[in-house]
């Protein structure tokens, strides 16, 4: 009984316990937060790992919506692929860079040359074609009219040390041309004296046009290209209608006047209706009906909507053409300016060679350069221009070509030389002067100036190389849908 009684009142050695206890709970309770403390410094990490990548990705976008600005559409030759479904074709045989899926374009944002590497932010980018753009588009002729536009979708891949923060995003870009009536455009007045072909585009003047000449016989004065198997001028490319001359004020077959003098006078100056420029509008012009039998709806576009049905052209129809005063925004004549200072092409010495410079700039992968001044009046010769940016008439709309986009402002632009193929490939832009082409320089592009005077035998025209294919440079490039790829729900 005695033993028992000791047995049950000795505590001795309990304390030992508790303290072993407690120390094992302070101790689980340590290392949790230890263990915590540790995952949320690495969920830091990777969350900034995470971050640092898609900032990449991102700067792989950018680099690829300027890849789109500084070249040629034709260059976008892998399809992009169905939801869900793997690239084929040529996304996967194209050579390594924008347009190859298995090899895409590597950029190292340490600036080195060459491949990613461990331990190095870096993007991978290529990109498919969800749409190609075309010229002409059925919401050209919708009312109101709408714009045609291509789309480009951009995968790019941001990685950030190589390790788990990589970051893969798609972003639809929406390309088209800059809004300003694609053809010859004339602010102020047109005049053409001497020999001027216009070919497979047409004419748009704020003002009058002078020295218009009958296009289905040659003659001296300003004529379109004439299909005599279809009775009619060609086709503008742009438009799907019959090239023809759009003016504000009149349409005159004077070479000294839009008035009654000088030997001509406004086409519509006794009826709406000129059987011999059937397609012609201008401030004289009215509504025509079936009565006028040598006008009215004599084309059919391909979207089955008719052409003329008036041969007025107003302000309000010269807008819905994308006019607006000076052609371009101030932003995008900015924009020009900074993508020329950028590739060293801005204010160059008027008279100068330009090869090297532009030949350069090609062999860099900028197949649409701008040449842009703003320091006075500038003259340019065939000879100033390499003949990377010359070319003959292509009818593709896949071809493999090179173009300029010359901004001249605050003054005017004379440019001279030969017209034999090959032509210059070029959009101009004179917003502020008179662009002169005196001696013959024949061109395959668009011009927007103040004042166009042209004289000797030049031409301008429009092929389908061009028009599917405008200078990067002209083109408005709108990022929509931006979305982290998962593969299979980007359609």
């Amino acid at each position: 009984m005695n033993l028992r009684d000791r047995m049950r009142d000795d505590d001795r050695g309990l304390g030992v316990i508790t303290v072993l206890l407690v120390m094992a709970v302070v101790g689980a309770l340590a290392l949790t937060a230890t263990a915590l403390t540790i995952n949320n410094i690495n969920n830091t990490s990777r969350d900034r790992q995470a971050l640092a990548a898609i900032a990449t990705s991102e700067a792989g976008v950018a680099q690829a919506v300027q890849y789109l600005r500084t070249g040629s559409l034709s260059q976008l030759t892998c399809m992009e692929p169905v939801a869900g479904g793997a690239p084929a074709g040529a996304c996967l045989t194209n050579p390594t860079g924008w347009t190859s899926s298995s090899a895409p374009r590597q950029v190292r944002l340490d600036g080195a040359a060459g491949a990613c590497v461990v331990q190095t932010d870096c993007y991978k980018v290529w990109i498919g074609t969800v749409q190609r753009y075309v010229p002409n588009c059925a919401a050209r002729h919708s009312s109101p009219p709408g714009s045609c536009f291509g789309i480009y979708r951009v995968h790019s891949t941001g990685i950030s040390g190589n390790g788990p923060g990589a970051r893969k995003v798609a972003v639809d870009v929406k390309v088209s041309p800059y809004s300003y009536p694609l053809g010859v455009f004339s602010e102020q007045s047109f005049s053409g004296n001497g020999n001027v072909g216009i070919h497979s585009e047409s004419i748009f003047t704020g003002g009058c046009m002078q020295n218009r000449q009958d296009d289905s016989h040659n003659g001296s004065g300003t004529q379109f290209s004439y299909d005599s198997a279809a009775g009619r001028t060609v086709i503008d490319l742009f438009y799907d209608q019959p090239a023809a001359a759009h003016a504000v004020g009149n349409v005159s077959s004077s070479n000294t006047s839009c008035g009654s003098g000088g030997g001509g006078g406004p086409i519509h100056n006794s009826s709406v209706c000129n059987s011999t420029f059937p397609f012609d509008q201008d401030g004289g012009g009215g509504t025509l009906t079936s009565a006028n039998s040598g006008c009215y709806q004599k084309y059919t576009r391909a979207d089955g909507t008719k052409y003329p049905t008036s041969s007025k052209f107003t302000q309000t129809d010269l807008e819905s053409y994308g006019y607006r005063p000076r052609g371009l925004t101030d932003a995008q004549y900015d924009a020009l300016k900074a993508q020329a200072q950028a590739e060293g092409t801005y204010n160059l010495p008027v008279g100068g060679s330009y090869t090297a410079l532009l030949n350069g700039l090609v062999s860099a992968g900028v197949t649409s350069p701008v040449l842009f001044w703003d320091n006075g009046p500038v003259s340019l010769s065939s000879g100033q221009v390499p003949s990377t940016f010359l070319r003959a008439l292509d009818t593709s709309p896949t071809c493999a070509t090179n173009s300029l986009t010359i901004v001249v402002i605050g003054g005017a632009l004379s440019y001279q030389g030969g017209n034999t193929s090959p032509y210059l490939s070029a959009s101009i832009f004179v917003p502020d002067g008179t662009l002169t082409g005196s001696g013959g320089r024949n061109t395959i592009g668009t011009i927007f100036a103040k004042t166009v005077d042209l004289g000797g035998n030049v031409d301008f025209y429009l092929d389908e190389c061009f028009a599917n294919n405008p200078p990067g440079a002209t083109l408005d490039a709108q990022v929509t849908n931006f979305r982290e790829d998962d593969g299979k729900d980007l359609n």
